[in-house]
């Protein structure tokens, strides 16, 4: 459009300077378009407005519908691209408006999770081929929806020591040796770096990115993943145990949003790596939120721990705020008690943060340990009418409506079992008590609104407070969850 706009302009100025030859401008027009659609990819501040939805791609849909289970959670049960193509709808249905899916290259024997390189250039056939992949991807923009593409550059497939298989790696000098390792050549120490960052986790051979051709290997291929596939963003995989000069190189060349795995509750330590990449998971929050609402430890660890990651991190607004995932069980596996599994999930949506659902957590999935945590969605029938299903769905629809993240996050009341804070005229109420638990009654007088001001229930809209001389109460039943909003 572009150079059409300026071949017309040229022609009718009259202008009597010399014109650009034919061929030279088709070349800086096919250029242009180039760039144009490499840029497609979408920037740290837009991914602030999505609610993202992660999905173990062998675990969510089949090709072909059915209800039957997995007899084997440890190997393959049968998802495929296709059978996320179909359900989309279920996703987005749900409020959502991004995917994180699981690695697409091809995988080591028993790879079903896709953490097992085997050949960082093939698609996991399991899946689906190239052609669907890019279908999935292309049919999800088509709805509206990022594509996440989970990737990882700290180690390949259990290959041992005999890496004629992997591809592109296959000599000795592409891994870390075992010099300085304990006899198992694994991570046993984590609180030495050299150790995390040098030895094997669980035995997986572990790339050598100190070696200018691995680390060249690794960042070309990311770029030609993302450049291929149009992906929007990427879950970096396994992120301390590699350098944080590795991935400052591999955030900038990748050229898309990314987000890394620090599975470590210190928000100092996590904070360290939001820099050389752009965000991280927020597993500091992470573990607050099962200590308070699983565990019913006091609210109070919320006001601690927001105090604690504004000091470590240089941007809260794009740190993955989550509650689940596949490397941990569930929440209801340790507290079946789905109000208090309401309120955890009402905090991940409307908090500061870029939210992250886990699938299988609106039809209550209560899996313990990995591979128990990994169920197959499909028995569920994609049912819309859960309850989980339907509290996510008003928490999502309520979040675009608010466009809460336009807005920061400002504590308005804590105590042992109440937390309340607002993000612009959106005011979050929550508790701990727990279905059995006693009424909570709190009067607000920290607030942003006006006397006379109707606030409604998103829940229960028939379910409103005025405010009143500058104060407003709010009354929480059988450890319900409410989020007001101006009438």
């Amino acid at each position: 459009e572009m150079c059409i706009r300026d071949r017309v302009s040229t022609q009718s100025t009259g202008s009597t300077k010399p014109t650009m030859p034919r061929t030279v401008h088709l070349a800086i027009c096919l250029i242009l378009v180039g760039l144009l659609s490499f840029s497609y990819s979408a920037t740290p501040s837009q991914w602030k407005s999505r609610a993202i939805y992660q999905v173990l791609t062998d675990r969510f849909a089949k090709t072909t519908d059915t209800t039957s289970g997995c007899s084997n959670l440890g190997n393959y049960c049968g998802g495929t691209f296709k059978g996320l193509i179909n359900h989309l709808d279920y996703i987005s249905s749900m409020g959502f408006d991004a995917i994180w899916i699981s690695p697409v290259v091809t995988n080591t024997d028993g790879g079903y999770h896709g953490y097992w390189a085997k050949d960082f250039y093939g698609i996991n056939s399991y899946f689906g081929s190239s052609a669907d992949l890019k279908s999935l991807v292309s049919t999800a923009h088509s709805k509206g929806i990022y594509v996440m593409v989970d990737v990882v550059a700290n180690h390949v497939g259990p290959v041992g020591y005999s890496y004629s298989s992997i591809n592109p790696f296959k000599s000795s000098s592409d891994y870390h040796d075992c010099n300085g390792c304990p006899s198992s050549c694994n991570i046993e120490d984590w609180s030495n770096q050299n150790q995390v960052e040098h030895c094997r986790l669980s035995g997986l051979p572990d790339l050598n990115q100190d070696s200018s051709s691995v680390k060249t290997t690794l960042n070309n291929w990311v770029r030609d993943l993302v450049g291929n596939y149009t992906f929007d963003g990427i879950r970096i995989d396994t992120v301390p145990e590699v350098s944080k000069s590795f991935w400052t190189s591999f955030q900038d060349t990748a050229g898309v949003f990314g987000i890394g795995e620090v599975f470590n509750g210190e928000p100092t330590y996590c904070g360290g790596y939001q820099g050389p990449l752009d965000s991280v998971l927020n597993y500091p929050m992470y573990f607050t939120l099962r200590d308070v609402f699983a565990s019913k430890q006091s609210m109070n660890n919320i006001q601690t721990r927001i105090q604690q990651n504004t000091a470590a991190f240089s941007d809260l607004s794009v740190l993955g705020t989550f509650v689940d995932n596949h490397d941990n069980s569930r929440f209801l596996y340790s507290q079946s008690d789905q109000t208090l599994y309401k309120n955890a999930l009402t905090y991940v949506l409307l908090s500061q943060g870029i939210p992250i659902v886990y699938y299988g957590s609106e039809q209550a999935f209560h899996g313990g340990n990995d591979p128990n945590n990994r169920e197959v969605l499909w028995p569920t029938s994609f049912s819309t009418s859960s309850s989980l299903y339907k509290h996510i769905q008003t928490v999502n629809a309520h979040r675009k409506k608010a466009q809460v993240w336009n807005y920061s996050q400002v504590q308005r009341y804590s105590t042992t079992d109440f937390y309340a804070f607002t993000r612009g005229n959106t005011f979050v109420a929550l508790t701990n008590k727990g279905s059995a638990g006693a009424q909570v009654h709190y009067t607000i007088t920290y607030h942003p609104y006006a006397d006379g001001t109707k606030l409604c229930n998103i829940f229960y809209t028939t379910d409103c407070v005025y405010v009143q001389n500058g104060k407003f109460d709010v009354y929480l039943n059988n450890g319900e969850c409410k989020v007001f909003y101006p009438a």
